[in-house]
């Protein structure tokens, strides 16, 4: 019996380590990027910024007046999606303060990040906003340009913690006011016909409105069997720059 105890304890502590999910979180308590964050887009104009403050990650885009059909950029801070499941979190929050202002912001996950054109073409999101006056989350997904609105729902004032969770081409949103809460399911599942997403991140689906926006994360966390852990960058290995990242627009 204890020869069994034993053999199975090895087996299992020999088992592959990504069986087990992993857990990135950057909590934006350096003054610039993780080099993990490899990706940052913007519309045409390049008026927006994405910069640090007390301890956020603050994306902002100052003209507006744009919708979710856009094919020429729009403000995204994004890196490289895992293989295989992952959920994607943030506590997230905006200036100006809730309701909202005519936009829709939040979390994403990118089918290709080739340019501008690609990543309009095939997301999936779930974001806080609404039509002016209102407090909303959204849920949904682009499909081969087609977008496909799968609810509007009534959810407390932000700032608040989102949570995309995907499985295969199964998307499920929560939300939650405190971090001691329970999550709390967005409208119901729903499907992307994206199997393979490169990239997920935080960013603004339109800004209808015009007003300048700013959205605020405390933090991002990855979640996944095949998510590599955070990596602190030495010294000689700073990430790159805003202005660094927006060049690769150019």
């Amino acid at each position: 019996m204890k020869l069994s105890i034993c053999l199975l304890l090895i087996t299992v502590m020999l088992m592959p380590l990504r069986l087990w999910a992993a857990v990135w979180t950057d909590e934006f308590e350096e003054d610039k990027l993780n080099k993990a964050w490899d990706t940052i887009t913007d519309r045409p104009e390049k008026k927006g910024f994405a910069k640090f403050e007390k301890g956020k990650l603050l994306l902002n885009e100052p003209v507006g007046n744009f919708g979710h059909l856009i094919k020429d950029g729009r403000p995204l801070v994004l890196r490289d999606a895992p293989k295989g499941e992952f959920s994607i979190s943030a506590l997230l929050d905006s200036t100006p303060e809730a309701p909202a202002k005519s936009y829709w912001i939040g979390l994403f996950v990118i089918g290709s990040a080739k340019n501008d054109a690609a990543m309009s073409k095939n997301w999936s999101v779930l974001t806080f906003g609404g039509s002016n006056g209102e407090v909303k989350a959204l849920i949904g997904s682009m499909i081969d340009d087609v977008w496909n609105d799968k609810g509007h729902f009534d959810i407390p004032k932000w700032p608040i913690y989102l949570k995309l969770e995907k499985k295969e081409t199964e998307l499920n949103g929560y939300y939650k006011k405190n971090e001691s809460d329970d999550w709390l399911q967005v409208g119901t599942a729903w499907n992307d016909n994206l199997n393979s997403p490169e990239k997920v991140g935080l960013g603004f689906i339109n800004n209808w409105g015009g007003a300048n926006l700013t959205l605020i994360a405390e933090f991002f966390t990855l979640e996944g069997p095949n998510v590599e852990p955070f990596a602190v960058e030495s010294t000689g290995k700073l990430s790159m720059t805003w202005g660094q990242l927006k060049s690769l627009e150019q």
